[in-house]
Formats: structure tokens, sequence, C-alpha cells
């Protein structure tokens, strides 16, 4: 897949980015009913994408209510295999181009890499500012020592 000008949808590929997608994950009801039919469902995908009438479906929706109350949107199994194959496409095409401190989602970038950098910059710059840009959120804060 690397270094083609287009995404192998080959069966081993899929099977490939369905264990990459499925390592580390905790079983729940509509992963294990996936993983039950595993063979067919992967086999059904990999028809869909490679004749071109793979269609998105619909997203899941639930509250959460922890500190505030959010709106949570989840894709289902088979459309986060095809998530995670795009992904291992695109990071190949992309990783290189991003800034040193772009965290989410990268190879070896893991939330505690981001919070030791941030931390060694918070002991330097103990007087300095920090922008946090979440989404479509952004807001300043002043880092308090």
């Amino acid at each position: 897949m690397i270094g083609k000008e287009s995404i192998d949808l080959g069966l081993e590929n899929i099977y490939e980015s369905w264990f990459a997608y499925r390592k580390g994950k905790k079983p729940f009801p509509d992963l294990d009913y996936f993983q039950y039919n595993l063979e067919g469902e992967l086999h059904a995908l990999h028809t869909d994408l490679s004749n071109g009438v793979y269609k998105h479906g619909k997203y899941r929706k639930f509250i959460v209510t922890d500190n505030k109350t959010r709106e949570i949107s989840v894709a289902s199994v088979r459309d986060r295999v095809v998530h995670r194959l795009f992904y291992d496409y695109l990071v190949e095409i992309f990783d290189g181009i991003f800034i040193f401190d772009a965290w989410s989602c990268r190879r070896n970038k893991r939330l505690i890499g981001a919070i030791d950098r941030t931390q060694s910059f918070i002991g330097k710059y103990a007087n300095g500012f920090v922008m946090i840009l979440l989404g479509s959120h952004a807001l300043m804060n002043r880092i308090i020592s």
C-alpha cells in the first residue's frame, strides 16, 4: 500500500485493518457480533469497496454525562474498519508534513508524550501562555505555576 497512487482494497489489507482496529479494544456487543461473523463481514466489505458501492452507515448517538453533558456519535464497527483502512493509507502520505507538536492520531505520538512535552514547556516558560484548541473551541489560558 505504501507508495502506490491508490489505496489497496485487497482482502488481505482489509483483514490487516480489522486487526489494527481490533487491537486493544474491550469487548462490546457490536464488536462481538462483527467478530462472530468476521469472515462474512470482511468479504462483504471487500466486495462493496471493490465495486465502488460502499456507503458509510449512520452514526449511533448517545449522551454522556460526566463533568458535563455531551452527545457522542459512534460509527459502526464496519465503518470503523474502513476508517482504519484509510487512516493507514493517508498517514503514510501526510505524517511527514505535520509539525512536530501535532500529537493527535499519529504513530509514536501518545497522550503521555504530549503531556510530558507540555510540562517541559511549563517548566521553561512559567510566565507564558498556552492556547488550547479543542475542535471549534479556542480558549486562551494563562499557565499558573
